[in-house]
């Protein structure tokens, strides 16, 4: 019995080993990813400006002049607010400037049929001298900026036409290079990314999306190309000039991946895409995104309510019940045994009677019936009928007590070895 209820705790402890190891130990990649693509934003973004020239007659300001840009956003609130990288959309930007320079001069290249050499000597002396640049329409100091929103094509667009955005604010990238934009014309609900509260661990799996422009010139012109997800992992935790912390990571950021998100497998924002550098041997490419704490307080301050956290896949909430479930079961199953082999009756040896017979009215052990004298079926054997090689047999005992007979259990006197109630061999 204890070896009974011994194998039985050892099959209780396995199957509750089991079911905590079979338990989910993750967010599933396919539902994280899948959310993330509902998050998700084509960004078409367009400079315009106006760039003084300094002609031999005298300085004189060029018509207006346009960079167009392509980008990645998120969103982070349903109630319309984008995320994207700071750069993408800053019209103060230094880099941004310069292409304005340079469109003025491949203009006035073209107008007046310059030779290539002498439109590079003329980029050159524009970048050197910094040439000034001003809005569209000659409205203010800098460049104007517009910013048109689209969703790939899908079962998940709910942005399906180009649709304006408003810039909210933006950073430079000295200063962390993030970016809000607002929608302010809800075309459907919306599904919003969340923003983890802790720093990424080196080492930690990460996912960085976007729609880079090299997967766009294999796409076709008239959608959307659709986002692609570049995994890797935490490289490391970084401080730029300025002391604004960044994070190294392993995916591949390609142009146009620039503001979209990088997520853990929790399907929380660790980052927004940011820069890429390249070694002066053009073999290893470095990946840095945003600092999510930091991204985190730009949000908030900018009027956004950021997203929280999705639930637990229900899968977790199955075994919370299914565990006790399977274990109150087991417990039950086991007691049922244990009742099981109680009551099942014992084996041993037959009982033995005092006088050596073998039950009351019949023959004495080892008395054989005569041969050829064998009584018919059912009548019943006298003494007479009967005999043994040591004579006749002895004459009928009265039933012994405790077999159908009144009289005390078990009969007094000493017991027999075997007798019912003596131990057997004793």
């Amino acid at each position: 019995m204890r070896r009974t209820i011994k194998a039985a705790a050892v099959a209780l402890a396995a199957t509750i080993a089991v079911m905590s190891g079979a338990a989910p130990a993750g967010a599933d990649p396919v539902s994280v990813n899948d959310r993330v693509n509902k998050a998700l934003v084509f960004l078409l973004v367009q400079f315009t400006g106006q760039v003084q020239v300094p002609f031999n007659d005298g300085p004189a300001w060029s018509a207006d002049v346009q960079v167009a840009a392509v980008c990645t956003g998120y969103i982070v609130d349903p109630t319309g607010f984008i995320a994207t990288a700071g750069h993408c959309v800053n019209a103060s930007d230094e880099s941004l400037k310069n292409e304005l320079r340079e469109q003025v001069v491949l203009d006035l290249a073209k107008k007046q049929n310059w030779a290539e050499s002498k439109a590079v000597a003329i980029y050159q002396r524009a970048l050197r001298e910094s040439w000034p640049i001003r809005g569209g329409g000659g409205d203010g100091d800098t460049p104007s900026v517009s910013v048109k929103a689209k969703q790939a094509s899908g079962p998940n667009q709910v942005i399906r036409d180009w649709t304006t955005l408003q810039v909210v604010a933006s950073q430079p990238f000295k200063d962390g290079d993030n970016a809000i934009l607002k929608l302010n014309s809800l075309p459907g609900p919306l599904t919003g990314l969340p923003i983890a509260k802790e720093p990424p661990q080196t080492g930690e799996a990460i996912t960085s999306v976007g729609f880079p422009a090299q997967v766009r010139r294999v796409s076709d012109d008239v959608t959307l190309p659709q986002p692609s997800f570049k995994t890797g992992t935490v490289s490391s935790r970084q401080q730029n000039s300025a002391g604004v912390a960044q994070t190294e990571v392993s995916a591949t950021l390609g142009k146009g991946m620039s503001g979209g998100p990088t997520v853990n497998t929790k399907g929380e924002v660790v980052g927004t895409n940011s820069m890429k550098t390249v070694s002066k041997d053009e073999t290893s490419e470095f990946g840095f995104i945003t600092d999510n704490v930091a991204l985190r307080q730009f949000l908030l301050s900018n009027g956004a309510t950021l997203t929280t956290a999705a639930a637990e896949p229900s899968g977790l909430n199955m075994w919370v019940w299914l565990g006790p479930l399977i274990g109150i079961v087991a417990i039950l199953l086991i007691l049922g045994l244990v009742l099981l082999l109680r009551r099942k009756p014992k084996s041993g040896p037959p009982p033995f009677y005092p006088g050596g017979g073998s039950g009351p009215g019949q023959p004495q052990f080892g008395a054989q019936p005569a041969f050829g004298s064998q009584p018919s079926f059912g009548t019943p054997q006298t003494p007479s009928q009967a005999s043994g090689p040591f004579g006749p047999p002895a004459a009928p005992r009265p039933p012994t007590p405790g077999f159908g007979a009144p009289g005390p259990f078990p009969p007094a006197g000493p017991q027999q070895p075997g007798f019912p109630g003596q131990p057997f061999g004793r």
